[in-house]
């Protein structure tokens, strides 16, 4: 005979009838009648195939096989109580391993700078950052949380809008000197232009609002990245124009490096940031601490003018 969980309920209630030593207190803390309490005991003996209890019209003693099963019990109960007190654990304290996926130009201009407050506030989460700009799999990788820029697709995740990237449209002095500075999102198609692009999503489509309205254009150019670090030095050396979130770009603008072009020109829409998470009936304290410290502390960094 090979025992499973279902057989819980049967330990259970049996335990409940040696608690009490009668069936009928077992009946009453059960909110059962005494006979099925009494079914119930005879179905569990003979799933097991023996006798727990000798039953008499005044009594219940335990068979030696009894006694045993009564001592395992006790030991189901206290494991029991140990997942119960883990559980509430896991649910309530904010404690462990929490890991989030970002993309690295991200992590470094909005997120690693408020990382000493949240270590201030939660001591007990240890963090694991991966910097990657790749759309992960929560489930599959077992990532906590995920912030991602641009428009999401369609999932069963949580997602939290934290606010937009503020873009700016810079080149440098070299580049400008060689090839003209653009007076109108028209001119743009003349240039050459650095984008973003993460596998099949091209960020080429640049908008702009001015006097005349939107003017949308789809740009080209020698050189397409999935790191925005790294387009901003291709910028910097002369590889063309880049239009870019705006903080990316404070230490090159302030040095002369990269200037900023279209004065009288704004970009349309900026590249909407998401907190995304797996959807539960509830989330751990740890992920719930997180998410509300992203949203208070992360999203009116977005809209900092800088």
């Amino acid at each position: 005979m090979t025992l499973s969980l279902d057989t819980l309920p049967g330990l259970a209630l049996f335990s409940c009838v040696v608690r009490h030593g009668s069936l009928t207190g077992a009946a009453q803390e059960l909110g059962l009648n005494r006979s099925s309490v009494s079914k119930q005991l005879a179905r569990f003996e003979a799933q097991l195939g023996a006798k727990l209890l000798q039953r008499t019209t005044r009594k219940l003693a335990l068979t030696e096989l009894g006694e045993r099963v009564w001592q395992e019990a006790q030991t189901v109960a206290a494991a029991l109580g140990n997942i119960d007190a883990i559980t509430d654990d896991y649910r309530q304290n904010v404690r462990g391993r929490l890991k989030v996926s970002c993309s690295s130009s991200l992590a470094r201009v909005h997120l690693v700078p408020l990382l000493p407050l949240f270590s201030q506030r939660y001591p007990e989460v240890d963090l694991l950052l991966q910097l990657e700009d790749r759309f992960v799999d929560l489930t599959t990788e077992q990532v906590d949380i995920a912030i991602r820029v641009g428009h999401l697709p369609d999932s069963s995740l949580v997602a939290r809008k934290l606010g937009e990237l503020q873009l700016q449209l810079v080149a440098s002095p070299a580049y400008l000197a060689k090839h003209g500075t653009p007076q109108t999102p028209s001119d743009l198609a003349q240039h050459a232009c650095l984008y973003y692009q993460n596998g099949s999503r091209a960020m080429n489509l640049w908008t702009f609002s001015g006097v005349l309205g939107e003017e949308q254009v789809r740009v080209k150019g020698p050189l397409a990245m999935n790191d925005a670090c790294a387009l901003v030095d291709a910028a910097i050396h002369g590889l063309g124009l880049l239009l870019i979130d705006r903080a990316l770009l404070a230490a090159p603008l302030a040095s002369g490096q990269l200037l900023a072009l279209l004065p009288n020109y704004q970009l349309a829409v900026g590249l909407p940031v998401y907190a995304v998470y797996p959807a539960r009936d509830w989330l751990p304290a740890k992920v719930t601490a997180l998410v509300e410290f992203i949203v208070s502390e992360f999203a009116p960094r977005l809209a900092a003018p800088r």
